[in-house]
């Protein structure tokens, strides 16, 4: 039992590393679609990323079943996981939420949805760049002009590329 003790000890600790190499970055994403990206850090730990692009989403095997442009919001925790080698390695996790629109169908669809994200993020200790990977899964409302047009799971797995300052 104190081994298990002395073990969440060590990973609460190591948790608590503050994340904070700098307090703006911006940058662009790519993942199922592209965009731009804008990172601040509120504190050593809280994150807001903020995103507008382009989102495509596959429909079965037919191809891309809509696309169109879309804003982001990621909030989130990070804490700093690695060091070494001039890169500082941290983890975060957190919320987000979507707000778009497509032009599937002859009136088009709102899209507005709710999910997560977890992943990493490297900053360059001798240069100002960030690279982040995230996975971001999510429920998504779909609306036309006649009201409710359906609901579906969302996913995408991202590439961040960043300026810092």
């Amino acid at each position: 039992m104190k081994k298990i003790l002395s073990l969440v000890l060590v990973v609460l600790m190591a948790a608590t590393v503050s994340a904070k190499q700098y307090k703006h970055s911006i940058g662009m994403v790519a993942g199922l679609g592209i965009g731009a990206q804008y990172k601040t850090m509120f504190t050593d730990h809280l994150t807001l990323l903020g995103e507008f692009g382009y989102f495509m989403n596959l429909d079965g095997g037919t191809g891309f079943g809509y696309a169109g442009p879309i804003a982001n919001a990621v909030f989130a925790y990070q804490a700093k996981c690695a060091s070494g080698d001039g890169i500082d390695l941290s983890w975060y996790a957190g919320g987000q939420v979507k707000l778009g629109y497509t032009g599937y169908g002859p009136d088009g669809v709102g899209v507005s949805g709710v999910g997560g994200a977890v992943g990493l993020e490297a900053n360059m200790t001798n240069a100002p760049i960030a690279f982040s990977f995230d996975f971001r899964p999510g429920y998504a409302f779909l609306f036309t002009g006649q009201g409710a047009g359906g609901h579906m799971f969302d996913y995408s797995f991202n590439l961040g590329v960043r300026y810092t300052f």
